[in-house]
């Protein structure tokens, strides 16, 4: 497969299945078009629910849906094969349609027929990991492809791959430049009360949200809600779980807004002084890279337990308080929030401890990594050439597809 350097950079990012796979991709599209104005963006994605209201952040770029593969029973291994059948037939097309200089797998079974696609090509192929315990896929993957980017150092030591890049996971530009006084205007929230943000991440989590519906009774008996600085709650449940949360009645002196989710995420994050929420790899780039203190309930039947080892990195080094979600009553994650809130220093010191974390430049350190890759030299190389690059003593080469 030939394509010419000098059309300008063509990225492929295929793969998802949830917000956390494709927010990373969306937001190193972003930094690729600043960093090498003119280049192209195509994702290639599926039709599942769980990435429709996702597509509000790659709605600027090119967009391609392939069929969405699922290994999960009896059943759906014998789909996904006829599934990734029609899915290498439809990547065919795209990859002749468009003809990338690079492709980015991120994560979920979707991405397995572009990215062997594009090794069988001479496409060179980087993959998104963002979890301490690597997927399935990503273990599978990663010893084909050119690159495997990572966000905790931790990670490597679980994967056979040729070359890493260590660079935490790209966030999106736009949720670092939201302002606490004017995102609780907008979401009608008081200017001075402290904010508790809760979500289960992109598609909600039920079991999460009834705990803390009922958690809100013992934080008011700790007189949380009565203090002019007390709480107030804006609670992010999901579409589907909506109607219950706005069924609850809250106690006297309590702020509690319900929303299915905020599309601009970083007011939500502007208004918040304290998260509770899962663990998911993604949600945690986003809230070191922002400078937010959680309490993290990680999903207790996520594959290979990673959202533990996720949410114990971040309470390794004080940013967080880690609460499981088998073990956990209303009355005790009411007494942790109630705490909280009454002593302010301690919110401090934990969000201090996240933005020591975060790697809010990531998108842009990809970004660069991937015109290196494909041969190209973006106008901020002296600024975004990767640090924390790690594999053999011979570069990555320039695109064999050039």
């Amino acid at each position: 497969m030939r394509t010419r350097i000098s059309d300008g950079l063509r990225v492929i990012f295929a793969g998802g299945g949830t917000g956390g796979h494709i927010m990373p991709g969306a937001a190193t599209a972003q930094a690729l078009c600043e960093l090498l104005p003119g280049s192209r963006c195509l994702f290639m994605c599926t039709d599942r629910r769980s990435e429709l209201h996702c597509r509000h952040a790659i709605a600027g770029f090119e967009l391609a849906e392939i069929p969405a593969a699922r290994w999960r029973g009896a059943l759906q291994k014998l789909r996904f094969a006829a599934t990734s059948l029609a899915a290498a037939r439809r990547s065919i097309e795209i990859f002749s349609n468009f003809r990338p200089h690079v492709l980015v797998g991120l994560g979920g079974y979707s991405c397995v027929v572009p990215v062997l696609l594009a090794r069988a090509l001479g496409v060179p192929t980087m993959i998104f990991e963002s979890n301490a315990v690597p997927g399935r896929v990503i273990r599978a993957l990663a010893p084909l492809v050119d690159c495997v980017q990572l966000q905790w150092p931790t990670t490597k030591r679980r994967l056979r791959a040729r070359h890493v890049l260590i660079c935490g996971n790209p966030v999106r530009a736009c949720l670092l430049q939201g302002d606490r006084r004017s995102a609780r205007a907008r979401l009608g929230l008081h200017p001075d009360r402290c904010t508790l943000l809760a979500t289960g991440g992109s598609q909600g989590a039920l079991a999460l949200n009834r705990l803390l519906i009922s958690a809100l009774q013992y934080v008011a008996g700790e007189g949380a809600t009565s203090e002019p600085r007390g709480l107030q709650v804006l609670h992010l449940t999901g579409s589907e779980h909506l109607a219950e949360a706005r069924g609850y009645a809250p106690p006297p002196g309590l702020t509690y807004q319900a929303r299915a989710f905020v599309t601009q995420m970083e007011d939500a994050y502007a208004a918040a002084d304290l998260v509770l929420s899962r663990a998911g790899g993604s949600t945690l780039a986003e809230l070191t890279a922002v400078g937010l203190p959680s309490i993290l309930i990680p999903y207790p039947h996520a594959s290979d337990n990673h959202q533990s080892a996720n949410a114990a990195l971040l309470a390794e080094a004080g940013a967080a308080v880690v609460l499981s979600q088998r073990k956990l009553t209303p009355r005790k994650l009411g007494a942790l929030i109630a705490d909280l809130v009454h002593h302010p220093e301690r919110i401090a010191s934990m969000a201090a401890r996240a933005t020591a974390l975060g790697r809010p430049d990531a998108a842009h350190v990809v970004a660069a990594q991937l015109a290196s890759m494909a041969g190209f030299k973006t106008i901020h190389d002296h600024d975004t050439a990767p640090q924390d690059y790690q594999g053999t003593s011979e570069p990555l080469s320039a695109s064999r597809a050039a």
